[in-house]
């Protein structure tokens, strides 16, 4: 009974050499060689970064490499083992092969155990790390986009490049930039480009982003609408965020995250925007409703009222857009009353509107007037259009709609075809299944990936021993070829299972090939490798 063990641990030490061998070549190749830098397309770092870049990467590149090296050694170490006719002289003595495929088996959880560490927690942590090491030295990095002849992205469209930019010693995260040239946009045409003397930016940094703001001192610019030049002592700069070096995707997270945004999709980031874009359109209808209402048991009458502002209104008669819901006015007689102060519109159209905004609790009651008249302190004015102050919405539609829970907020309404936020509903509750396929993609590919490791390492020590792939070349063929074929599988398996039609089929397709695999292990270890 000691022969076995002998050669079990023989078997095992020229295995465990030959994988540590081909994981540490591999693996500084691969690493240090730029396959990773060419993968993740880093293009903004300096040489200290790359560096200390290069710490994080050798982990990302193991795992790449890892399966082969192990799949390599077993081949290599099993072929030669054969091809020397070892296996035959074990036979010939009445030992079971098969018992001689411990020291695989032992390897290949090894390699899968360490596979699936490195993938659901150590690449993730690397992706993670890399905007905290690149966003690390902020002035570099911005001064280097400054240079580039995209320049920055700012708030309000705007894009600059410019000679220099000085960091406050006193305050890491204000700059002053000087010398600028910069580009307004609105949405795909360019609107108005010109020169500022010095831009003055505060950079915010939040726990997974940073926002940047600021004022434009000195500005001549020109104007394409209107077609005409112009100066300003000051122009402000809207907050922006500075786009993410890793964008947030289920791919970057590590394990328990997954887990976590399983069980509360509602939390990510895309199905949080499409739900608090369905809140806030639930509020505006609600005010709406509640506008309608009190202009019907008013009769025909309407107050808006907040701290800040109020409004009684009366008009000849009123409208309500079926489509989008504001109230219009024919007619109306507005009487304003805001800070001490009273006016009294009247106009022949107004038009009361809540325009969508960031939060619920910024939502606000908008009127605006058409051929006004606006009466104060004795006063008249004439106005072809004006927009009267907004009113912020009332505080217990804001409690309504947060203490709506998201079974509620997707529930389709009684006719579809006659609810006017049918399209949000029905965008939110495509982001939130599209959310939860990718995220059981993303784990059915990375234990495949981990399990692929397991049954391709013993095929490996297998084909190995009916191939007698002593040779390099025939090693490397017996462990490329099967890992090829998985890796495509899996692959494709996890871009079908990302759609709603394909998705069971994708999963399918990852488990099935490794059953596959398993059962050509079976087959081959119990009538090829007895042979």
């Amino acid at each position: 009974m000691a022969f076995p063990w002998i050669l079990q641990r023989y078997l095992f030490r020229e295995t465990g050499k030959a994988f540590l061998l081909a994981a540490v070549a591999l693996t500084t190749l691969f690493g240090l060689g730029g396959g990773v830098l060419n993968v993740i397309k880093l293009g903004e770092v300096t040489p200290g970064q790359l560096v200390r870049l290069m710490t994080l990467l050798l982990p990302m590149s193991a795992a790449l490499t890892m399966p082969i090296a192990a799949l390599f050694a077993a081949a290599a170490t099993y072929g030669r083992v054969s091809a020397d006719n070892e296996f035959t002289a074990c036979r010939s003595s009445g030992i079971n092969l098969i018992v001689l495929f411990v020291p695989t088996l032992l390897l290949s959880l090894l390699a899968g155990g360490v596979s699936f560490a490195i993938t659901n927690y150590v690449i993730p942590g690397l992706f993670r790390n890399l905007d905290e090491l690149i966003y690390a030295d902020l002035g570099t990095l911005f001064q280097q986009r400054l240079n580039q002849p995209r320049g920055v992205a700012l708030g309000d469209g705007i894009r600059v490049s410019a000679d220099e930019s000085v960091m406050d010693r006193l305050d890491p995260d204000r700059f002053v930039v000087r010398r600028v040239a910069f580009l307004q946009a609105d949405a795909d045409q360019w609107v108005r480009f010109g020169t500022a003397r010095e831009i003055h930016l505060d950079f915010n940094r939040a726990a997974d982003s940073v926002r940047v703001s600021g004022v434009m001192v000195g500005v001549s610019y020109f104007d394409r609408k209107q077609g005409q030049f112009f100066e300003e002592s000051r122009q402000e700069i809207p907050p922006n965020e500075i786009p993410s070096l890793v964008q947030q995707e289920f791919k970057f997270l590590n394990l328990p995250q997954l887990l976590h945004f399983y069980a509360r999709p509602q939390e990510w980031h895309e199905v949080r925007e499409r739900m608090d874009r369905l809140r806030r359109g639930v509020a505006r209808w609600m005010v709406y409703d509640a506008l309608e209402k009190q202009w019907v048991e008013g009769p025909a009458h309407l107050t808006i009222a907040d701290g800040r502002v109020r409004f009684s209104i009366t008009a000849e008669s009123a409208n309500r857009s079926p489509s989008e819901g504001y109230l219009e006015l024919i007619r109306p007689v507005i009487e304003e009353q805001t800070e001490g102060r009273t006016r009294r519109i009247t106009a022949e159209k107004a038009v009361i509107e809540v325009p969508d905004g960031d939060t619920i609790a910024a939502l606000t009651v908008q009127i605006k007037v058409e051929q006004a008249t606006l009466e104060s302190g004795g006063a008249a004015l004439q106005r072809q259009r004006e927009t009267l102050p907004a009113a912020t919405i009332p505080e217990d539609i804001v409690r309504q709609v947060e203490a709506l829970e998201e079974k509620e907020l997707l529930r389709p309404a009684a006719t579809p075809a006659a609810d006017p936020l049918a399209k949000v509903r029905r965008e939110a509750g495509d982001a939130r299944g599209d959310a939860l396929r990718r995220i059981v993609g993303t784990l059915c590919e990375r234990a495949a990936f981990s399990v692929s490791v397991c049954v391709l390492v013993i095929l490996a020590a297998a084909l190995g021993v009916i191939l007698r792939g002593a040779h390099v070349m025939t090693a490397f063929g017996i462990s490329f070829l099967p890992t090829l074929f998985v890796l495509v599988c899996i692959m494709m398996g996890r871009q079908m299972s990302h759609n709603e039609g394909t998705h069971l089929a994708g999963l399918a397709l990852m488990w099935g090939v490794m059953v596959i695999v398993a059962l050509v292990d079976v087959l081959v270890l119990t009538r090829g490798v007895r042979r």
